[in-house]
């Protein structure tokens, strides 16, 4: 079976067989991956906000210019774009306080294709029914809306939406089918109505979504490569600072506590001149396995430097962080490294501090340089432990 690992772990076992990768596509995305997306969403939801108060002019303009006899018609075009700029407003400031939101990235996306479902289908009872289905202009938007997923990080929603794009379509050239029929509506000006040019446009929609997948994976991989740790797996020194920056300003705005601990091999320069380079690889790794395993998803291990790993600890108070990395800790400690020696296997052990939000510190420079601080503590009481807060 198809495993997922923790967030801020490298690699996922890759899916084999058909129901593994089933399973594994509609998997949550990890949290790095929400992370990235969380920007992008911000970047469509003030376009959404912007091109709905630019909309808003048109009705306006049409309101002011109209003859009296047509000013019914633009006033429905007012309210509709009135109560789309109000659903932009709302979804705006819904991204800007909590941009990880598990639902939103694909409640959004569902409802940028809504939309031009709804101008599509006002166009069809307001102007001509053939608009609907022969629109030049507003049907090619749900390409736009269908690109603008890949910037979610999230397979599945991009797939959700443009699966709800062509439904929603379908449905479309269903009811202007069945109510109108082939003969109707002005002809000369919004040309015929063809099941042919309907089913093509269905097909181009899937052919769309389809790309969309494909990007998104591909950007999920890429992402992947760029912010792990070539050797060990976990998250590199990179990706951390700008991790742990996102997690304070969380952390600082909802006031949840989180605990951070600073993580070293003990006399590794000794081992690899005892053992080798190879060997000592080998311990790196796997004390990153032993990291991997303890952490949760929301948890984030990563690649500090050198022999030296850092973990945080989300929503985790000092002494259950403490605890947590007391037993990685131990799990290092007991696990062997077969060297090709008759000596027997070799072993390591390392020194930790543990530090916690708000408590220790609010900025990053405080909290990881009191974790710092008792790491290099345990160093000089001995190593092969962990020191944390002081117990009040």
């Amino acid at each position: 079976m198809a495993t997922r690992r923790p967030s801020g772990t490298f690699p996922v076992p890759v899916p084999r067989t058909f129901g593994q990768r089933f399973r594994a596509f509609w998997h949550r995305p990890d949290d790095f991956l929400i992370d990235a997306g969380k920007a992008g969403e911000l970047v469509i939801a003030r376009i959404r906000l912007a091109v709905t108060l630019i909309l808003l002019l048109i009705p306006l303009g049409n309101l002011a210019t109209a003859p009296l006899a047509e000013r019914e018609t633009h006033l429905t075009g007012l309210l509709v774009t009135v109560f789309a700029v109000g659903i932009a407003v709302l979804v705006y400031l819904l991204v800007a306080r909590d941009r990880r939101q598990a639902w939103l990235p694909l409640a959004t996306s569902v409802l940028d294709v809504t939309l031009i479902s709804t101008a599509l289908l006002i166009f069809g009872f307001r102007v001509d029914p053939l608009q609907s289905v022969n629109s030049l202009v507003t049907f090619d938007t749900y390409f736009l809306a269908i690109a603008a997923t890949c910037l979610r990080y999230d397979r599945r929603v991009a797939l959700l939406a443009g699966m709800t794009a062509v439904l929603q379509y379908a449905i479309i050239v269903g009811i202007v089918a069945a109510t109108l029929g082939p003969d109707s509506g002005d002809t000369t000006r919004y040309g015929q109505f063809g099941w042919s040019d309907q089913i093509s446009r269905m097909i181009n929609l899937s052919l769309a979504t389809a790309i969309a997948v494909y990007i998104v994976r591909a950007m999920q991989r890429q992402r992947e490569l760029s912010t792990s740790d070539s050797l060990t797996g976990v998250f590199n020194r990179r990706f951390f600072d700008d991790y742990f920056a996102n997690e304070l300003e969380r952390a600082s705005r909802y006031r949840t506590p989180f605990a951070v601990a600073m993580i070293d091999v003990d006399h590794f320069k000794q081992f690899n001149d005892t053992y080798g380079h190879a060997v000592g690889d080998r311990a790196l790794r796997a004390v990153a396995r032993a990291l991997q395993r303890a952490i949760r998803r929301s948890d984030l291990v990563a690649r500090y430097g050198g022999e030296e790993f850092i973990a945080v600890f989300r929503e985790t108070g000092a002494a259950q962080a403490f605890e947590r990395v007391e037993g990685i800790r131990q799990a290092i400690e007991t696990e062997p490294l077969p060297v090709a020696r008759a000596s027997g296997p070799a072993r390591v052990t390392v020194s930790a501090g543990v530090a916690s939000w708000p408590e220790d510190g609010l900025t990053a420079e405080e909290l990881i340089g009191r974790a710092d601080a008792r790491m290099f503590e345990a160093k000089n009481a001995g190593r092969n432990r962990v020191i944390g807060p002081p117990k009040s």
